[in-house]
């Protein structure tokens, strides 16, 4: 079985949200801005269960390193179709708000999770 993984590192554009399902299981969504000025990509992160954790005290403008599976849903909008990219994340990994303040990541000390 082949799994493809997508790595994003970019600002988040707003307060984590924690929901819980039906079921009792947690789910924790934040909006990702990558790249920058006119080319900037919005992406939805959704983090499930222990690995949601780590994502639930995200706060608007921190620096956000997040991968996992990356999906296209495409939906009718206001202006015409439109695409929105989800990715359900894996491996999170926050910092603070500082602009030129891009940490090593490979460092321990940052806090992330790891979910295999």
């Amino acid at each position: 079985m082949t799994h493809a993984t997508t790595t994003l590192l970019g600002r988040a554009g707003r307060d984590a949200e924690v929901r819980m399902t039906p079921t009792g299981k947690q789910i924790v969504t934040c909006s990702l801005a990558v790249g920058g000025g006119d080319k900037t990509t919005w992406f939805s992160v959704q983090a499930w269960e222990k690995t949601g954790e780590y994502l639930k005290d995200v706060k608007k403008g921190d620096l956000v390193y997040a991968s996992g599976s990356l999906t296209a849903r495409e939906y009718e909008g206001k202006m015409g179709k439109r695409t929105a990219l989800e990715l359900n994340a894996t491996v999170i990994r926050t910092t603070g708000k500082k602009e030129g303040d891009v940490p090593d990541f490979t460092q321990p000390g940052q806090r992330s999770q790891q979910v295999d």
